[in-house]
């Protein structure tokens, strides 16, 4: 009999309210769309499979009285044992028959009934933001970066509300303006007759007033800025401690790209 509490990687004390927080970080990780791990599809399936039981408060009742004689030998003497095991099989053929179909779902759909990321109370009912994460895997022939670094990339669809996704989509107008009314008074050479001191004064001015007035919007809607928490997703800090880096690939990381893309995200 499979140890559902091994798989879901909890305890057979465990909360209900445990258990189904970690089976939605396993499940969010483990997803064949998103997981780079070679036997993802099937450990999502165990996963999925382990939540059926162990999330139905009657399944996980009957499950426990088999786990109990099974592993702890504390009901050893479980009468009609036969009959119990029947009837398990049962649950357990429902619940991955029901696994193997939410494996099937794509990512963005799956995680439409996880909470948002970015703001507390709704769920993630937008466009999930995407972050792009990446790994040196080694060297390899060709010309320059693009052919000469091996990687691995992943990208992680964070779960996003649509009042966050119109929210981070306000903060990049307002911060778009800014830059642009700087680019057409640099472009009608408006800065002609200032210094060079005045001219960066100015410039920053103008993208500070952007960057200010969009964190101002992100506080009074209580929608947090996808910059800086996107790097406290759970998953993304999973792949930070396996060396994984910000970016698409190693190019950014590794060469001046990497400084102009990281400005245009500081900026944006």
């Amino acid at each position: 009999m499979k140890n559902y509490y091994k798989i879901l990687k909890v305890t057979r004390d465990s909360s209900a309210v445990d258990i189904r927080h970690r089976f939605k970080e396993l499940a969010l990780e483990y997803h064949p769309d998103v997981s780079i791990h070679e036997k993802a599809q099937d450990y999502f399936v165990e996963i999925n499979e382990a939540f059926q039981i162990l999330g139905d408060p009657d399944k996980k009742a009957a499950y426990d009285k088999l786990y109990d004689a099974y592993y702890t030998k504390a009901a050893a003497d479980l009468l009609n044992k036969e009959n119990a095991e029947k009837d398990f099989r049962t649950f357990a053929s429902h619940a991955r028959s029901e696994a193997q179909h939410r494996a099937k779902i794509r990512y963005e759909e799956y995680i439409r009934n996880a909470d948002c990321f970015f703001t507390a109370g709704p769920k993630a009912n937008g466009v999930p933001f995407s972050y792009n994460m990446h790994r040196t895997t080694g060297i390899t022939g060709g010309i320059g970066p693009m052919g000469s670094i091996k990687a691995k990339a992943i990208t992680i669809p964070i779960p996003r509300s649509k009042k966050a996704m119109l929210i981070h989509r306000i903060g990049f107008g307002i911060k778009a303006f800014f830059f642009i009314l700087l680019l057409l008074m640099l472009r009608f050479d408006l800065f002609t007759s200032s210094s060079f001191v005045l001219q960066a004064v100015v410039s920053l001015f103008l993208i500070g007033m952007g960057g200010i007035i969009t964190r101002m919007v992100y506080k009074m809607t209580g929608v947090k800025a996808k910059i800086w928490q996107a790097k406290k997703y759970f998953l993304v800090m999973k792949y930070r401690s396996k060396g994984y880096e910000r970016g698409f690939h190693p190019m950014v990381s590794t060469t001046p790209v990497g400084i102009i893309i990281a400005m245009g995200r500081w900026i944006f």
